[in-house]
């Protein structure tokens, strides 16, 4: 039987910060990390990348142009040259061995860009005994799937796009019950969505009940109006993913809520 300790609870909703809350920070950076805990957020939302020779890096997109100014792909260009690398911020590049080795209290939401990185994404949450503070997701549901398998799920994963779709479905139909086979027979998921998709509404009284019948939490980005964070607290959502944690921290605190609840 598979006893994993689950990260996220529903009904104990928890804000993550993205990219350690760009809006605040440079995102994905040592100082980012530092901004987040100073206002109490533990939890970060990052992507993950890798170089050439294999090094897991915090990263959203494929290319160093936006933040480094530089057009190569990522994944083109080894490590000892990305940490010489400097953002637009003057930033260096962070890896995730490091986020994990330097902030051990700190909980990672990994979505895993590519597949060629799943490797070095589990060999880094291995290496830190950090299964218990990550969770590990991805847009693919193939790739969610793969990770799944890899860590035989004693890690809190994610749900790829086409399994959270099905969800949306299954919510529409009324279907609570067959929820549970969202993603199989496995323990529960983190159902990471944005508010709409192509137009249609995703985060739904329906949906948020159809995940909660299955076990699953319900986590939104990206979302940086204090009342829309008050919205999807009402309507039962279990994390908030932010560009401004500290704004986030407020809208909790008004509420009574922690950024990042203590569960018995």
């Amino acid at each position: 039987m598979n006893r994993r300790r689950d990260l996220y609870h529903p009904g104990k909703p928890v804000i993550l910060a993205h990219r350690g809350g760009m809006a605040e920070s440079p995102e994905n950076t040592r100082e980012a990390v530092s901004a987040m805990l100073a206002v109490g957020v533990r939890a970060m939302e990052t992507d993950v990348r890798h170089s050439s020779d294999g090094v897991p890096v915090l990263a959203h997109d494929v290319t160093l142009a936006r933040r480094f100014g530089d057009p190569r792909d990522i994944s083109t260009v080894p490590w000892r040259e990305l940490a010489a690398l400097r953002d637009v911020d003057g930033a260096a590049p962070l890896r995730l061995d490091e986020l994990l080795a330097e902030h051990p209290d700190v909980v990672v939401n990994i979505d895993a860009k590519t597949d060629e990185v799943v490797g070095p994404v589990l060999r880094a949450v291995r290496q830190a005994r950090a299964t218990e503070r990550v969770c590990l997701t991805a847009f693919s549901s193939r790739r969610v799937a793969r990770m799944a398998r890899i860590t035989g799920e004693r890690v809190m994963l994610g749900a790829g796009m086409a399994d959270a779709a099905r969800l949306v479905a299954l919510a529409r139909m009324r279907e609570r019950a067959a929820a549970s086979r969202l993603v199989g027979a496995g323990p529960a998921r983190a159902i990471q969505v944005p508010l709409t998709f192509r137009g249609v509404p995703v985060v739904t009284p329906r949906f948020v009940a159809a995940a909660h019948a299955a076990g699953h939490v319900v986590h939104v980005w990206t979302v940086n109006d204090p009342d829309e964070m008050d919205r999807l607290l009402d309507l039962g959502v279990d994390g908030v993913v932010t560009d401004v944690p500290s704004l986030a921290v407020e809208v909790f605190a008004r509420r009574g809520l922690t950024p990042w609840p203590e569960v018995g």
